[in-house]
């Protein structure tokens, strides 16, 4: 029996989010060049050790290039996978569902201001709890906080590394395809939703899901 359903967020809920070549294309760089400037920074930026303010100033005295606003966040825009959306939140009516999303604070902004956690009653975004994806200390932090253990609990993600990672911890993990396998998925576990998908509109939002902070 699943006590606990977790969803990553990019790639599963929401598409259009990787933006990082726009990024790049943006400050006259190409990709390769790009990605070699930030990776010492990225994952502290993942994890809220740095915001975007530091993470920009220290790519500029890196660099010698003076973004003339946060790329990030200007050329980040989400949309909902509508049918897995719908999904989320069918499920989300009788089962606990958190959103476990490896982010930084501009995304975070924009996800929580278009509603696009609103299926979930709680956020685990990395930035805040301060653990990344494929780090075993993330899922043992959503375990804590919600109470239940790694047998009762059930994660999808885009990413197979993400998927073997939280399978080792006796998560059981699904790789995510598209909405029509993952219904089948949640189905063969027992979840409580219908077997087919019904008209397919726009979602029914709830209040927005409360970003859960880091245990004191």
């Amino acid at each position: 029996m699943i006590d606990l359903y977790i969803f990553d967020e990019g790639g599963v809920l929401i598409r259009n989010h990787m933006i990082m070549g726009d990024v790049a294309a943006a400050l006259g760089l190409d990709m390769a060049t790009f990605l070699d400037f930030i990776a010492p920074d990225i994952k502290s930026l993942s994890r809220g050790s740095i915001d975007s303010a530091e993470f920009w100033r220290r790519f500029s005295d890196r660099t010698g290039i003076r973004p003339s606003e946060n790329y990030l966040k200007t050329l980040f825009r989400p949309l909902p996978d509508e049918d897995t959306f719908s999904l989320v939140d069918e499920l989300s009516k009788k089962a606990r569902v958190v959103c476990g999303t490896n982010t930084i604070d501009s995304h975070h902004e924009i996800n929580i201001q278009l509603g696009l956690y609103s299926p979930f009653h709680a956020v685990y975004a990395s930035h805040i709890i301060g653990h990344i994806k494929p780090e075993p200390e993330f899922w043992q932090h959503i375990l804590e906080a919600e109470g239940v253990p790694a047998e009762r609990t059930f994660f999808t993600d885009d990413s197979e590394e993400n998927i073997k990672a939280a399978s080792s911890l006796g998560i059981q993990a699904v790789h995510y395809i598209d909405a029509d396998h993952l219904r089948q998925a949640l189905l063969e576990l027992g979840a409580p939703i219908d077997r087919l998908f019904g008209e397919i509109g726009a979602p029914v939002h709830k209040a927005d899901a409360p970003i859960v902070a880091p245990p004191s």
